[in-house]
């Protein structure tokens, strides 16, 4: 029933309009989370309760985006568009988290295709589900997840190299910030040749360098912020840590020397000594 306040014009209320809803016709918008679940559930290496903790840092940041959407008093398009485009980045990146292990089997490059490969299908998926035709939004939508995808990636592979190939969290993290926010200048200017190409308009660099760095500025703190409960995750849990060194081939930190002789010197202030493994006295 249309309903708006028009004063003295005529009545706030129109005449009610019936249409039969089909359960089906929103179908196309679980697919995404169909891709979630088999991500769960079809891997022999997720079938433990610790698989569970994912889901901690993706309410943590669909908490963090739910905040985001109230204080930022955006309209109703505007948060549905980014809506998108965020719903579909994070599930691309706990997908990816589920099935990572299996990547470790094959080389660097490969690792890296497959990643990029399963964060576009993933995040394409999302926008395929909430939209009724391919149109050139739908296309801007899609080169907008493949530039969020390699910006991300190359991150971390730069992130990791920086890190000397060694397991160093808060390292990690630092590296992994100054790249997202590099990286997001490069693709935000991608994204923008694309979306003159897409839309037919003329390309004016000058005229837009202000909302280019600041565009790519927010681009890249909310990408790192995604990324951010993960990390930690990876960190912090040695379910999820195994996985996360053994796909970036990170080593452990060696740990730190133990006091030389420290039982020798109290047996022997209790008049014995403790004999070697193998001594026959």
């Amino acid at each position: 029933m249309p309903s708006a306040d028009i004063g003295q014009l005529g009545p706030q209320q129109g005449e009610a309009a019936h249409f039969d809803w089909k359960w089906h016709y929103s179908a196309a918008g679980w697919v995404i989370w169909l891709a979630l679940i088999l991500a769960f559930v079809a891997p022999k290496a997720n079938r433990d309760i610790k698989i569970l903790l994912i889901l901690v840092p993706l309410v943590i940041v669909n908490l963090l985006w739910w905040l985001f959407i109230k204080f930022a008093n955006m309209n109703s398009t505007d948060a549905l568009q980014f809506g998108i485009i965020f719903n579909s980045m994070t599930l691309g990146v706990t997908v990816l988290w589920l099935i990572i292990n299996y990547f470790v089997r094959f080389g660097g490059a490969i690792r890296f295709l497959l990643s990029f490969v399963t964060l576009v299908i993933v995040a394409g998926l999302g926008t395929l589900s909430y939209s009724t035709e391919f149109s050139n939004v739908t296309t801007m939508f899609l080169a907008l997840f493949i530039f969020m995808a390699l910006t991300m990636l190359v991150a971390i592979t730069i992130s990791r190299r920086l890190c000397g190939g060694k397991y160093r969290p808060i390292c990690f993290l630092l590296w992994l910030a100054l790249w997202m926010l590099l990286g997001s200048l490069v693709a935000m200017f991608g994204v923008l040749i694309v979306g003159s190409i897409i839309f037919s308009s003329g390309l004016d660099i000058s005229g837009a360098i202000f909302m280019l760095i600041l565009a790519a500025l927010i681009f890249g703190l909310g990408l790192y912020v995604l990324n951010f409960p993960f990390m930690i995750l990876g960190f912090a849990n040695p379910f999820f840590r195994k996985r996360f060194c053994a796909c970036l081939c990170l080593k452990a930190m060696p740990e730190a020397p133990k006091q030389a002789g420290a039982g020798r010197f109290n047996g022997q202030n209790s008049g014995t000594e403790i004999p070697e493994k193998g001594d026959s006295t």
